[in-house]
């Protein structure tokens, strides 16, 4: 279903600021560019705040074509997020705990056995859901306005958000003044260089403007951590490398994983405590092979 928000042109890259793109495709009646310093690819076009409430109105959240109904999947939600919270405790056992673009709340509701939590959702369904029905605090809008200055989080998580944002770069930004130093910053997104998106980018599944409107690859998020304070430690992949067939299997899945491949990779950084230079290939190289158990520094 396609919302029909053409936006406006966009006037540099949103990751470098680099005037010069390269115009790859359209999809759904929106231009996909990538920049050419940094490479990030991107929906040249920017949507203004009013166009984005609308886009992840009760709709997006209830309707199967948008999200696969997802406040109908609650309880599998919930114990997804269990999984991603238990994981969470072992690398910081305890304190606070601030999940950006939480929608409905499911993560957070699990999260809360082990972390003081705290939300921040743009979408008013969503944040009133999470906040009617498990008695959160989740604030409604954007992390860069929700009225958060002042305090902070030993962990800051965004699970599949980084695409939907307006301004990754002034969110990141954001959370880096959230974050305590050598605090834990996990994100998720799609990889747009895992083999599922090079088959053909244009046909991506997750190639869904103007729901994603960035679509990053593993040199872009580091680019995207250093520049706002956080060093890039550990990258996971969820195994997806074809949506059908035996390399579709549970066991491939697994496979594809342990060797760093996937369809969406799960991004683990510290908050630096001095200023890092740009990406760096050395970086990224550890961060497919350091045990999880390591993602902070000094954790044995």
């Amino acid at each position: 279903m396609r919302a029909d928000l053409p936006g406006k042109g966009r006037g540099a890259c949103a990751l470098c600021g680099t005037v010069e793109r390269s115009r790859l495709f359209e999809k759904d009646g929106y231009p996909i560019a990538r920049c050419l310093s940094c490479g990030l690819i991107q929906v040249d076009a920017e949507l203004s705040r009013d166009e984005l409430e609308r886009i992840y109105g009760e709709e997006y959240f209830t309707d199967d074509e948008l999200f696969h109904d997802y406040v109908a999947e609650r309880s599998i939600r919930l114990e997804s997020g269990a999984a991603r919270a238990r994981t969470l405790a072992g690398i910081v056992p305890e304190g606070r705990l601030l999940d950006v673009g939480c929608a409905a709340g499911f993560f957070l509701e699990a999260a809360s056995r082990h972390y003081d939590v705290t939300g921040a959702e743009m979408s008013p369904f969503a944040s009133e859901y999470a906040r009617s029905e498990f008695g959160l605090r989740v604030l409604t809008g954007d992390v860069t306005e929700v009225g958060l200055e002042g305090e902070r989080f030993d962990v800051v998580t965004m699970w599949n958000t980084i695409e939907h944002l307006a301004d990754p770069l002034a969110a990141a930004r954001a959370i880096a003044a959230l974050a305590r130093p050598g605090g834990l910053l996990v994100l998720s997104t799609g990889d747009v260089t895992g083999p599922l998106a090079r088959r053909g980018l244009r046909e991506w599944n997750l190639m869904t403007p103007p729901y994603h409107l960035f679509f990053f690859s593993p040199r872009t998020i580091d680019l995207l951590l250093a520049k706002t304070g956080f060093r890039l430690r550990r990258i996971v992949y969820d195994g997806a490398v074809a949506m059908g067939g035996p390399l579709a299997s549970r066991r491939a899945r697994r496979a594809a994983s342990m060797v760093g491949l996937g369809n969406v990779m799960t991004v683990y950084a510290s908050r630096a405590s001095s200023p890092l230079g740009g990406p760096s290939r050395l970086r990224r190289l550890a961060a497919r092979y350091r045990p999880l158990s390591r993602a902070l520094p000094g954790r044995p």
